[in-house]
């Protein structure tokens, strides 16, 4: 995606070999059991791949943004979905802001140990009724004076099950009044049931969240109570950048497939290669491919240099590549022909996996009107949240 700097290079050097030696070997064993390999948050907590872009003072690397993508890139292209999402969960979702608007005794209660992988995350948004749209968000934490009482119920969070702690989203007021909590797993009234049957992600811990009158002390409320819905907002554009990244190197893995299987599979007296309908489909593919990730590394620069400000660009990344990845994986399921359609090959897992882009942080249908609001409405990104303790929560 970019010509990469010594640093990055060895970083990058460093995860494939980390997968290659962790991953790779084993990942059908946990697709077949649908378990989530929860000691590779610690592995990779201790190789430094959790905190690669996370300040030195918290525990993390001080490395730039494209460390994270990166990370995101080598993941996705190893073809583990289900990881790969639990991963992203737990470093992208609730980590930034906890970085970002977290007190220091927050950050080394729940940061500084996330970041080593001795604790995992979550983000808890997501209900029953209010997936896209978070204003539709109904649990509620009433304040007690010295705590908030939580109640309400979340649905589809991802690391729930396994999770140490969560940082969840409730609504204290009407309208946008929204506060984030740190909640921990264990505490009493927290209860977490599978989601189980998902059509991908099967590496992936999926779960529904219940909150009975459990008490939040006031120590662990995030950032300014009532201004969490503005944190959501803008910390949403890194968690879509990557989803972008996520979709692009899912689609390479796809084509590479592809491209190594037509120049290998024998049939009418040569390759398919050779074939003309097969050679187009590999161009038109080829041509697809480049331009996800032309649109990802176009939105990558732009939020480098200007943060949550690249809103429309970074929507309309993620929107494209979700779109036009599963266009490339079916087309590759498709060259492959009956073989694309069983799990030897790996296409049939990409496929499964990679379908939840168009979906996940903003369905496309939410990404559509988003840049209509730009384009037609003519609306800007307005800088509506509060300051962080260390700048912008994209910190």
């Amino acid at each position: 995606m970019k010509n990469f700097n010594e640093e990055q290079q060895l970083l990058r050097d460093a995860l494939r070999q980390f997968i290659a030696k962790e991953i790779t070997p084993n990942v059908q064993e946990w697709e077949d059991k649908e378990e989530c390999p929860k000691h590779l948050f610690k592995l990779m907590g201790e190789q430094g791949f959790i905190g690669a872009n996370f300040p030195e003072e918290v525990g993390g690397s001080g490395m730039d943004f494209w460390a994270s993508v990166i990370i995101m890139a080598e993941l996705s292209y190893a073809n583990i979905g289900g990881f790969t999402g639990s991963y992203y969960a737990h470093s992208f979702l609730p980590l930034p802001l906890l970085n970002a608007i977290g007190t220091t005794e927050q950050q080394e209660k729940y940061l500084r140990p996330a970041l080593m992988g001795d604790q995992i995350a979550s983000l808890a948004i997501t209900e029953p009724e209010a997936g896209s749209d978070v204003k539709g968000i109904k649990t509620h934490g009433e304040d007690k004076g010295d705590y908030f009482l939580l109640n309400g119920a979340k649905t589809f969070i991802t690391n729930a099950n396994i999770g140490d702690f969560m940082v969840v989203v409730t609504r204290t007021g009407e309208g946008h009044r929204m506060t984030l909590l740190l909640v921990e797993n264990q505490w009493e009234g927290v209860s977490t049931s599978p989601i189980d049957k998902k059509l991908g992600w099967h590496t992936s811990d999926t779960a529904q969240v219940f909150f009975d009158n459990v008490k939040v002390p006031k120590a662990n409320v995030l950032g300014e109570a009532h201004k969490g819905f503005y944190y959501l907002m803008n910390n949403i554009q890194e968690e879509r950048l990557l989803m972008s990244v996520m979709a692009t190197y899912s689609a390479q893995y796809a084509y590479d497939q592809a491209l190594q299987y037509v120049r290998e599979r024998k049939a009418f007296g040569g390759t398919l290669g050779e074939l003309q309908v097969i050679r187009h489909k590999i161009a038109h593919m080829a041509t697809q491919l480049e331009a996800c990730r032309a649109m990802a590394r176009s939105a990558i620069e732009s939020f480098i240099e200007i943060g949550p400000k690249a809103t429309e660009l970074i929507t309309m990344s993620k929107v494209f590549t979700a779109e036009e990845s599963m266009k490339i994986i079916n087309q590759a399921i498709q060259v492959h022909g009956g073989n694309g359609y069983v799990e030897t090959y790996g296409i049939a897992r990409a496929w499964r996996d990679t379908r939840l882009f168009s979906i996940g942080a903003g369905s496309s249908e939410i990404m559509y009107e988003i840049i209509s609001k730009f384009e037609i409405d003519r609306i800007k990104h307005e800088k509506q949240f509060v300051e962080s303790r260390k700048g912008n929560v994209t910190a």
